[in-house]
């Protein structure tokens, strides 16, 4: 007994890292809005501490130290990054991310500005446990048999805990019936990591991510995997006929995917031609954009494909530019005779886009060297952008007119950062203070409004280009945003752009189509990125008979509609279900099973079809 004493004596510190290890997640619970206390996450904590504790306790004092030190370090800084990353894109991020380490680097000054002071509190167990690794402090020589003793009974003890939890999740999933929100299926295939780390907590969160980012992703699709993704694909591939069926056929499309759009930046003086499109296109007012791995490189691949991007195999752009997709909007456009290609003023590596394009079917992907765009004097990469009035400037030069044409075009004057470093946008910004009205916002609301002045501008220079070539009247333009610019960092600007919601409003974005033959309205339906695509089918007459897509033509008056988010939340045209909290409104559980049931489908199988490359026989 006197032996057990000292072991627990001179192996205090294994305690304290202990404590600091949980102290690392009740931070990170605090910074993401979580409730700090979970007893089964910390039933989870506890079976993998007293295994740490028991292991660790073999090593001298200098070497446990150490140990401890790399430990802590890293669930402090780990702590840190989820934190930062949940404030930009409110999603946990994955290991399967770090295909993208290199685009986050280049925007590490706006992510560095989004920080706030109450992160420094991330640096009290980094403190602790260095003055832990410093206090010096005599050792008793400690029977070696004692010692493989209580590691043996960690060992027990830790093991049987956390195998006792699983085992107890498998039971009551069995027993409760087959439900893909039961948590043994969110601990099998983590498809909510915000649920999941509530639920299991912070190490078992970091072994499942890298147990599944080191897995190898499965290639191909078994004769009866491949039946029941035939069955699945049919389900999603039909198409309703209605009274818009058609109506472009034949026409030019412009599909422009605007960068951080939001509806505060359309204004009849600051945004003129916007503000053209908005009152006499088709405007509609409830155009959702869900952000999931990453936000526009995910944006163009739903609305170039229909399909739901990968979400646990790493970034689409990278993991699957190489599949093969038939039935892309560029190739269905070629199909019918049409010459496709895509711009954007930025470089072709970013995202991948140039070999990510060539797999949608564009003849070419032309990024800014191509087009012959030249950076400014005082160019400061991923701060300043090349404005999209030379974009558009560029499109209009490389589009052939004399045949009918498809262009998909990326812009990037919306893009953060917004901040005096934007040299390229200064004449807007002397602009919107001339203006008047403006004179009580931030300058971050100023900077923000001045990118998306540049956008206006571009359409300007677009349209006017259409009308001199004449072919304005056969050319559609169909402008969507990206996502909602989440990089508005500060408090004050967040009120004045985006009205500083917390609810899934924040997703909600304009989506205008236009011609000059159309009548103006505003639509009320539920729409999405995912309705993009078989729009676009509807309103051209597109083959997409054998296309599995998400969602609907935005006339389909019959369609069931629904916006799924990436933890598998989604919006309804009645109620918003957040899968974080499981709260069903009353009155509509039979819907909500009907929707959670098909969102569940559709993420299951879509991943199928994307590491099955399902198409590639086409």
């Amino acid at each position: 007994m006197k032996m057990f004493k000292i072991y627990l004596k001179e192996h205090v510190d294994i305690f304290v890292m202990a404590i600091l290890i949980y102290l690392c997640e009740i931070l990170l619970r605090y910074m993401i809005g979580m409730t700090l206390f979970s007893f089964q996450s910390f039933l989870f904590d506890m079976s993998w501490i007293i295994i740490l504790v028991g292991v660790i306790s073999l090593f001298k004092k200098r070497i446990r130290n150490i140990i401890e030190l790399i430990i802590i370090l890293y669930l402090a800084i780990y702590s840190f990054a989820q934190s930062v990353h949940y404030v930009f894109f409110n999603n946990l991020f994955s290991y399967r991310k770090l295909s993208l380490a290199g685009e986050l680097a280049d925007v590490k000054a706006e992510i560095l500005a989004g920080l706030k002071f109450e992160q420094l509190l991330y640096l009290i167990p980094i403190i602790l446990v260095i003055i832990l690794f410093f206090i010096k402090k005599d050792e008793h020589k400690i029977d070696i048999r004692v010692k493989i003793l209580i590691t043996l009974i960690c060992m027990i003890l830790g093991v049987s805990l956390n195998l006792g939890l699983t085992k107890w999740l498998e039971y009551d999933y069995r027993k409760s019936g087959n439900s893909w929100n039961k948590d043994h299926y969110l601990h099998e295939v983590m498809q909510n990591r915000y649920k999941f780390l509530d639920r299991f907590g912070i190490i078992e969160y970091n072994i499942k991510d890298i147990d599944m980012t080191l897995s190898k992703a499965k290639k191909g699709l078994s004769e009866e995997e491949k039946a029941e993704v035939d069955a699945f694909v049919k389900e999603y591939s039909y198409r309703d006929i209605n009274d818009q069926s058609g109506i472009f056929k034949n026409k030019n499309l412009i599909l422009i995917l605007c960068e951080s759009f939001d509806e505060s930046a359309i204004d009849e003086k600051l945004t003129p031609t916007l503000y053209k499109l908005k009152s006499e296109g088709l405007y509609f007012d409830k155009h959702y954009a869900p952000i999931y791995e990453v936000a526009t490189g995910d944006s163009e691949f739903i609305s170039e494909t229909g399909m739901l991007p990968s979400i646990n195999n790493g970034t689409t752009s990278y993991t699957f530019n190489l599949n093969s997709y038939p039935y892309a909007l560029a190739n269905l456009f070629k199909d019918k005779g049409y010459e496709a290609n895509s711009y954007h003023s930025y470089t072709g590596n970013f995202y991948d886009r140039e070999s990510m394009h060539e797999s949608f079917g564009f003849s070419t992907f032309y990024d800014m060297d191509k087009l012959g765009l030249e950076r400014y004097e005082d160019y400061d990469e991923t701060v300043n952008w090349i404005l999209d009035e030379e974009l558009f400037e560029a499109v209009l030069d490389n589009t052939d007119t004399s045949v009918p044409f498809f262009d998909f075009v990326v812009t990037v004057s919306g893009h953060m950062p917004y901040d005096q470093r934007r040299d390229e946008l200064k004449e807007y910004y002397d602009l919107i203070l001339e203006d008047g009205r403006f004179d009580d916002y931030s300058d971050e609301s100023l900077y923000y409004l001045a990118a998306q002045m540049s956008l206006d501008r571009g359409i300007k220079i677009l349209l006017d280009g259409l009308e001199e070539k004449s072919v304005l009247e056969d050319t559609v333009i169909y402008m969507f945003a990206d996502h909602y610019p989440y990089g508005i960092t500060s408090s004050r600007a967040k009120i004045e752009i985006l009205g500083d919601t917390d609810t899934y409003e924040l997703y909600k974005v304009p989506m205008i189509i236009y011609n000059s033959d159309i009548k103006a309205k505003t639509y009320d339906t539920l729409t999405s990125t995912f309705d993009i695509y078989p729009t676009i089918c509807d309103l051209f007459d597109l083959d997409d008979s054998k296309a599995y897509k998400v969602g609907h033509s935005v006339f389909d008056e019959k369609a069931i509609r629904f916006v799924p988010f990436f933890d598998r939340s989604f919006i309804t045209e009645y109620f918003y279900y957040d899968s974080r909290y499981d709260d069903i409104p009353d009155g509509y559980r039979d819907l909500y099973d009907e929707i959670s049931y098909k969102v569940n489908e559709i993420f299951y199988y879509s991943q199928e079809i994307l590491l099955g490359d399902y198409y590639k026989d086409e």
